[in-house]
């Protein structure tokens, strides 16, 4: 099985309040090794990081591994995602599996949903069931939020499921309706990854700021009956509420609001095969991201800057949580080779530190490869 990882190009933040995104599949993939094992037990090796843990289909609620031991972090997503289908009433067999890949880790890359994606495809392929393609993404979803406990959005998973060569996705968070855009000739994407990182967990600022939003949306719902979440608030209506609303809820709601409306934009952007006009978005998505909903970091900040420095770049945000990871630079074709030298060498003088700098091609789905 093979998994793609994705890049988030506009629609930071939305996705878990039934927003709009656009975004791609990499060619960075995740890949897995599975074989039938025991009916009861999931061997799981994650090769990159030569660690290994052994999981009870039977007491997955548990979070532990068969001796008693609290699960690795990493060995979770497998193990949601198995208990996620379970609560779908899906038969899901004991495997004997290992996986790899060239998706940084917790770079905004979503190597996480990729992973997820990789063991869902497996399961259906071994149990001869077959469900939706937008199921196996909810499920992916379920076990971020049911099993993980993290305020998950589904971005991450449909697009690994529903991606097209060569192209962007568009996708509707609340009604899974979604659609391919066409992908600017003239341009590249480019992976600046800063070799900082963040962690997402229970308690963290990345679920408090999402709690935020979510909190703005009940409150305004006491007056607006049709408001489930902040999707059905208009920006006019989020002024009308600031005085009731703390200044983080306001602040981090004003981001949302105003990042879906740029991804409307952004899909006519693309339909246009206008990369300039996209890439101004994808710098006011950066900047609202930052100054608003508070998700930057320093690194984050300086490899903006330094990206945004080279003349062929005509945009650039970060993929992601934020807080640590990657900006994604939307790059001139013909410029990429002397952006990547460019940036890299902006980056190293400003922070002392080496990023990692990779062009990615939008690419297919995950998928059984046989």
């Amino acid at each position: 099985m093979q998994a793609p990882g994705q890049v988030n190009l506009l629609g930071g933040h939305v996705d878990m309040h039934d927003g709009y995104v656009i975004t791609t599949a990499i060619n960075r993939v995740i890949w897995l090794a599975a074989a039938f094992g025991s009916a009861d037990y999931v061997r799981l090796h994650a090769a990159d990081m030569d660690q290994a843990a052994t999981v009870s289909l039977k007491r997955l609620e548990n979070h532990a591994d068969i001796v008693g031991n609290g699960l690795p972090h990493w060995a979770q997503y497998p193990a949601g995602v198995a208990w996620a289908l379970q609560q779908r009433g899906l038969k899901v067999n004991g495997m004997d599996a290992a996986f790899l890949g060239d998706v940084p880790m917790g770079a905004g890359l979503s190597s996480s949903a990729a992973v997820e994606m990789a063991f869902a495809v497996a399961w259906q392929a071994f149990e001869s069931w077959r469900i939706e393609l937008k199921e196996l993404a909810q499920a992916g979803r379920e076990a971020e939020r049911g099993y993980l406990r993290l305020e998950a959005g589904i971005q991450g998973q449909f697009t690994c499921l529903h991606a097209r060569e060569g192209q962007a996705l568009w996708l509707d968070c609340r009604t899974l309706e979604y659609k391919h855009l066409p992908f600017p000739y003239q341009a590249r994407v480019v992976v600046c990854d800063t070799n900082s990182r963040r962690e997402l967990a229970v308690g963290s600022t990345y679920n408090n700021r999402a709690e935020d939003c979510h909190s703005t949306a009940h409150t305004i719902s006491l007056v607006d009956r049709h408001v489930q979440r902040l999707r059905d608030v208009s920006l006019e209506r989020l002024l009308d509420f600031e005085s009731v609303l703390t200044e983080d809820q306001f602040r981090r709601s004003h981001h949302v609001i105003t990042e879906m409306a740029r991804v409307q934009k952004g899909a006519e952007a693309l339909q246009n095969g206008d990369a300039a006009a996209f890439g101004q978005l994808m710098n006011e998505s950066y900047r609202s991201a930052k100054d608003d909903y508070g998700s930057s970091s320093p690194a984050l900040d300086t490899m903006w800057q330094a990206a945004t420095r080279h003349p062929g770049c005509y945009g650039a945000r970060y993929s992601g949580s934020g807080g640590g990871g990657a900006i994604i630079a939307l790059v001139e074709a013909a410029a990429v080779d002397d952006f990547v030298k460019q940036t890299g060498t902006c980056y190293e003088r400003m922070t002392a530190k080496t990023g990692l700098f990779f062009p990615v091609e939008p690419a297919p789905s995950a998928g059984v490869v046989i």
